[in-house]
């Protein structure tokens, strides 16, 4: 029973450490940073670039993690968790995008009710930090990592700051803030990560030639 227990920790332990690498972090960031740079200066252009770089990162993310951890094939036990873990956070975005979806159809046919209209005009920023802190939260129950919560809190907080700051032309500079503090927090843990698991030898002469 007890290396029974024993077993199972140990698993859960190396499941969290494929997100110790603080990659997520940043991708995460640079979405915020995306969002906020371009209500801040007015230039589209720069989420379609911030989207862009997440994505090369997490493409990315493979050959950074992998040669460093390994593969690791989990138990069943382990796998149903992860699979259950996944149908919830996926039910959670499903729910999270028809509620959009929904709303964008209402808004774009001008077949939104008069009340619902004007307070979507009040609290619109607020309502889609709520729905990315949502969104962020389900990540971190899926994935067992408690500073998830604490960047969902922070995405809500300075969304609602934004959805206050709308009157002076100032909504991007708390997600921007936001943005730079996660990306901040991602980078000390890469670093971390990448101190305390370096390359194999193999790998790294393989990398040299």
């Amino acid at each position: 029973m007890e290396n029974d227990r024993g077993l199972k920790e140990l698993e859960q332990k190396v499941f969290r450490s494929y997100f110790k690498d603080g990659l997520w972090d940043i991708y995460g960031a640079l979405i915020l940073l995306g969002f906020g740079l371009t209500m801040v200066t007015g230039w589209d252009y720069l989420m379609l670039a911030f989207v862009t770089l997440a994505v090369i990162l997490l493409l990315l993310r493979r050959r950074i993690i992998v040669p460093r951890l390994g593969q690791v094939k989990f138990s069943s036990e382990r796998q149903v968790k992860t699979k259950r873990s996944k149908l919830i956070a996926t039910v959670t975005l499903t729910f999270t995008m028809l509620i959009g979806v929904v709303f964008f159809v209402l808004f774009s046919t001008n077949s939104m009710p008069r009340w619902l209209d004007i307070w979507m005009g009040d609290y619109f920023l607020a309502v889609f930090g709520g729905m990315l802190a949502i969104l962020i939260a389900a990540a971190a129950y899926v994935v067992g990592v408690w500073r998830y919560y604490v960047y969902a809190a922070l995405t809500f907080i300075a969304y609602v700051i934004a959805n206050i700051l709308r009157s002076n032309d100032m909504e991007g500079v708390p997600i921007t803030v936001a943005g730079g503090i996660v990306l901040i927090s991602g980078l000390i843990i890469l670093t971390r990560f990448l101190r305390k698991y370096p390359l194999p030898p193999q790998e790294t002469s393989s990398v040299s030639e």
